[in-house]
């Protein structure tokens, strides 16, 4: 099939040069589609800017003339948008001013090209990342989730706007307009993908914090704890304890963590908050260890004035043995410690329960948090501190054992 010719134009280019007044809805609309679909762009917008000027009245063009826009300095290489930004930013505003959110309008198509080119950029300009987005109506935009040609499914355009403007607002420090529009997020029934629906919790969750709302924030992380894996919440909490003074929640936190991580370099920022656990704490050898390691594991990541030289010839994961044994073994120093009875144990599934005297529920453990890998049994007396967690079966705020040891076996029940 021979590809369709060209309209000729020449009729439409003498009567605009003549009046460009004299042409009606159909006409304007007519000659600017033609006129981008022959590549004629540049013409096109010069058309469409003299209507827009001379003939306010018209409205069919607009989509096309925005698209002659787009076509000429949207879409175009990530290269030739850098060599000048502020014409590429200018024209997107032109658009958004001229076209609005509807089929056929180039708007959500030229927003998505300036999120691709800032979300690229490093680092991200989430300030302008922020205004980008605001281009859109977010209530109106599509919430079905996009299906590519393989079956595979991807979040829809309303989801990815709540993920993107959420986490913006927060890197901007927007804290109070971040906690509203996640607020606005989870309300709403998205289909969510991938972590999306725990990244709009968590940024929620460190803006409450930015804001005071210390026991909202505690109850966002405590929920996501188990379920997202991709933030350390534990050294989250314990900064939240911290700064709120709940100093034996926060160590505990700290020294749960330290526990269940083991040995890792990457986990230096946790290290150093167990060396000033300790200086807080007034034990010197601990301190001393853990200064040391993590000095192993980069060059005077700790100042301390104390004498380190009998750590030299020692290596950053054998202090760590040595930092573990010395806290572990002594843990009445740091933290609170209570002592109770397990009344119920499933060997199955190696989890069980404390006798909780004048509460309703008993409490919850895991022989995975015991710091000997010992035989749990039925009436068995250990010790043990607390830490505050989320039941998802109630939904609520609880607390569970951690940090075990068994003491002795009391069969008088």
């Amino acid at each position: 099939m021979d590809n369709k010719e060209n309209k000729d134009l020449t009729a439409y280019d003498n009567r605009f040069h003549e009046d460009p007044t004299s042409f009606n809805d159909f006409q304007a609309a007519d000659y600017i589609k033609e006129l981008k679909n022959q590549d004629k762009n540049d013409e096109a917008i010069e058309v469409g800017r003299t209507f827009l000027e001379v003939a306010p009245e018209l409205k069919r063009y607009i989509n096309y003339f925005g698209y002659a826009l787009y076509n000429r300095y949207i879409n175009i290489e990530d290269e030739k948008i850098a060599e000048n930004e502020t014409l590429f930013f200018a024209i997107l505003d032109e658009i958004a001013n001229v076209c609005k959110q509807e089929r056929y309008s180039p708007l959500e198509a030229a927003v998505n090209k300036a999120i691709k080119y800032v979300s690229k950029k490093n680092p991200v300009d989430y300030g302008k990342l922020s205004e980008i987005l605001e281009y859109l109506d977010a209530p109106t935009l599509d919430d079905t989730p996009f299906i590519n040609k393989e079956g595979r499914e991807y979040e829809s355009k309303k989801e990815k706007w709540y993920r993107m403007k959420v986490r913006a607002l927060y890197e901007v420090k927007d804290y109070r307009n971040c906690i509203e529009q996640a607020n606005i997020a989870l309300t709403l029934p998205l289909k969510w993908h991938y972590n999306n629906l725990n990244w709009v919790k968590y940024y929620r969750g460190v803006s409450l914090i930015e804001v005071g709302r210390y026991e909202e924030a505690e109850h966002v992380f405590l929920e996501l704890k188990n379920s997202f894996k991709i933030v350390n919440l534990s050294s989250v909490l314990y900064k939240l304890y911290v700064n709120t003074g709940r100093e034996n929640d926060a160590y505990t936190y700290l020294i749960n963590d330290f526990f269940l991580s083991g040995y890792d370099a990457s986990n230096l920022d946790n290290y150093v908050a167990i060396a000033k656990m300790a200086h807080d704490k007034g034990v010197e050898k601990a301190e001393k260890i853990a200064a040391a390691m993590i000095n192993k594991i980069k060059s005077n990541a700790y100042e301390t004035e104390l004498d380190l030289s009998e750590y030299d010839n020692e290596s950053a994961d054998s202090l760590f043995d040595m930092l573990y044994s010395e806290i572990m073994y002594h843990l009445e120093r740091y933290i609170k410690r209570e002592e109770g009875k397990v009344i119920y144990y499933n060997n199955s599934r190696n989890f069980g329960s404390i006798l909780q005297e004048n509460e309703d529920d008993n409490l919850f453990f895991m022989q995975a948090d015991f710091i000997d890998d010992e035989e749990v049994r039925k009436f068995d007396v250990v010790e043990f501190s607390r830490i505050a967690t989320y039941d998802r079966k109630k939904k609520q705020a609880s607390t569970k054992a951690v940090l075990l040891k068994v003491l002795y076996e009391d069969i008088n029940y």
